[in-house]
C-alpha cells in the first residue's frame, strides 16, 4: 500500500469517528470563572487541560524521506462566568491535520451553545451559588464553636481494652471539655460529625425546600463538578478552588503560647445530597494537621492530645527499647485498646516515652507517633 493510500484511510477513519461522535449526546468539559472577559475564557479552554489528544502515524524512520501524520479530535468546551452568567462555547481543535507534530496548531473557534446546555450549566452555577450561601451560614455559626461539639462521644458508652497489666489508668490530662478535647472530637467522633451533617442538611433544606435545578446525575465539590439533564452532559472545574468553599471550626489553644486548633471540612453534594468530610491537611491539632501524622514521625505529642485520640480510635502502646519500667533494656508492651492515660508532668518522676500506633476499623495503621507512656 502506498504513503498516499494509507494517509487517505486514515483521514477517513477520523472522519467516520467524528459523524459517530456528533451523533452522540451532548458532552462538555468545562470551566467556570469566576468572572472573566471572552479573551480570558478562550485562554481557559486553550489551556492543556482540553488539548485533544493527537495521533501521528509514521513511515519508516530509516527512510531518507520519512515522514509523519499527525490527527486529533475536536474538544468542545464549555466556559461560564459565575459573575455574570455567560456561557462560551468553544471547539478546540489541532489545525494542519496529516501534518507532522510540530506543524501541528492549538486553536480555539466559538460556537453556538445549545439552549439545553445553557440550562444545565445555568442550574450548575445556582447549585453553587446555594452551596455557597449555606457555609457562608453555617461557618458563621461555627465562629463560636457550637454546642454540636459538645456532644458525648460515641467511644465514652463502653471501652473495649485489651492492655496489660502493666501501668494505671485512672486519672486524666485533660476534661473533655477542654479545646484539644472538643478539635478531636469535632474530627474524629462519627456521632459528632454526623450531627454537623444534620445541621448543614437542615440550613440547606431551610433555605431552599424546592431546589430549581434539576439533574439525571451529578457531584459537586469545592473545586469540581459533574452534573447531566436531558442528554447533554457537562463535566468540569473552577478556574482556582476557593476556601470559601470549606467549613471551619476555630477552637482556641488550651496552652497559652501554642498554636490554637481547628478542624476543617469539605463539603459535598451528589444527586442532591449533602455531605462532609475532614480536610486532612488544613486540620490542626495541637500543633498537627491530621495529613503530617498519617506520614508518622511526630515526636513530643503531649498526653491531653494522645489520650483524646485514643477515647476514638485504637492504639498499642510501646516504650522504647531502652530502660522500660523493670529497668531492662526490653521494650514494655502496654497492649491495645482505647482509654489508655499517658502521663502527666505532675504524676511525678521521669516521664518514659513509648509510641503510640493507632489503627483504623480495618486494623489497619493510621498513626505513629511518640509521647508519654501510660
Amino acid at each position: 500500500m502506498d504513503k498516499l493510500t494509507k494517509l487517505l484511510g486514515t483521514a477517513c477513519m477520523f472522519a467516520t469517528l467524528s459523524v459517530a461522535f456528533s451523533a452522540t449526546a451532548e458532552n462538555y468539559e468545562a470551566k467556570i470563572c469566576y468572572n472573566c472577559s471572552e479573551v480570558e475564557a478562550r485562554s481557559f479552554a486553550l489551556a492543556r487541560e482540553f488539548e485533544p489528544e493527537l495521533m501521528c502515524y509514521a513511515d519508516d524512520v530509516f527512510s531518507p524521506d520519512f515522514s509523519q501524520s499527525c490527527y486529533s479530535q475536536p474538544n468542545q468546551v464549555l466556559v461560564a462566568n459565575a459573575s455574570t452568567g455567560q456561557v462560551w462555547g468553544f471547539d478546540i481543535f489541532h489545525d494542519n491535520q496529516g501534518s507532522a507534530e510540530y506543524e501541528i496548531e492549538l486553536k480555539a473557534q466559538r460556537f453556538t451553545v445549545s439552549g439545553q446546555a445553557k440550562k444545565l450549566m445555568t442550574d450548575i452555577l445556582t447549585t453553587y451559588s446555594e452551596l455557597d450561601a449555606v457555609i457562608a451560614s453555617v461557618n458563621r455559626d461555627l465562629e463560636s464553636p457550637s454546642t454540636i461539639f459538645d456532644n458525648t462521644a460515641n467511644a465514652s458508652l463502653g471501652l473495649e481494652l485489651k492492655r496489660s497489666v502493666v501501668g494505671t489508668y485512672s486519672s486524666s490530662n485533660c476534661s473533655d471539655n477542654s479545646n484539644t478535647a472538643r478539635a478531636v472530637r469535632a474530627a474524629f467522633d462519627s456521632q459528632t460529625l454526623t450531627n454537623l451533617l444534620d445541621y448543614v442538611q437542615a440550613d440547606y433544606k431551610n433555605k431552599y425546600p424546592n431546589p430549581e435545578s434539576e439533574f439525571t446525575y451529578s457531584r459537586f465539590n469545592g473545586g469540581s463538578f459533574s452534573a447531566g439533564a436531558g442528554g447533554i452532559g457537562i463535566g468540569g472545574s473552577w478556574e482556582f478552588i476557593s476556601v470559601n468553599r470549606l467549613l471551619e471550626a476555630n477552637f482556641p489553644s488550651d496552652v497559652p503560647g501554642s498554636p490554637a486548633n481547628k478542624v476543617v471540612y469539605n463539603v459535598y453534594m451528589e444527586r442532591g445530597a449533602i455531605d462532609v468530610d475532614v480536610n486532612e491537611a488544613s486540620t490542626r491539632i495541637g500543633g498537627f494537621s491530621i495529613s503530617s501524622l498519617r506520614r508518622g514521625g511526630a515526636i513530643n505529642v503531649n498526653a491531653c492530645l494522645l489520650e483524646k485520640l485514643n477515647k476514638y480510635i485504637e492504639a498499642s502502646v510501646q516504650s522504647d527499647p531502652v530502660g522500660g519500667n523493670f529497668g531492662d533494656s526490653s521494650p514494655v508492651d502496654y497492649g491495645r485498646g482505647r482509654g489508655f492515660i499517658p502521663q502527666s508532668s505532675g504524676s511525678g518522676g521521669g516521664i518514659e516515652t513509648c509510641t503510640w500506633r493507632f489503627y483504623d476499623s480495618q486494623g489497619e495503621q493510621m498513626f505513629s507517633m511518640q509521647g508519654p507512656c501510660p
